[in-house]
């Protein structure tokens, strides 16, 4: 038969059940954990709004940063290649943006002429 105060206590966490009770961690440990995590959720709830916004930027930076690395980093290349064909083929009769157009083929998984 269970008394009126094991009825009334509450079960611990597994994790200070662990930690504070099988292990024995300080207590007050476990009381400034739970002040900081008070603290937190009202920094969180006063600035939901902020926090929603920063997010959704931080997502937004995430999301373009890899197109933005692709297109500097083909860029670069078709403009490597660019000033290697221009002063490989001096003798030959190219313009700019036949040039060009090999450049960006080399540099999309193509092949150079010869």
């Amino acid at each position: 038969m269970k008394s009126n105060s094991d009825k009334n206590q509450s079960k611990l966490p597994w994790w200070v059940e662990l930690l504070f009770v099988q292990i024995g961690l300080p207590d007050s440990w476990l009381s400034k954990y739970l002040k900081k995590k008070k603290q937190a959720a009202n920094i969180i709830n006063e600035n939901k709004k902020y926090l929603a916004y920063s997010a959704v930027l931080i997502a937004g930076i995430l999301y373009i940063y890899p197109i933005v690395k692709y297109t500097s980093s083909s860029a670069s290349c078709i403009d490597k290649t660019t000033k290697y064909l221009k002063s490989n083929n001096i003798n030959r009769t190219q313009n700019e943006l036949d040039i060009n157009s090999l450049a960006v083929g080399y540099c999309h998984g193509g092949s150079l002429p010869e």
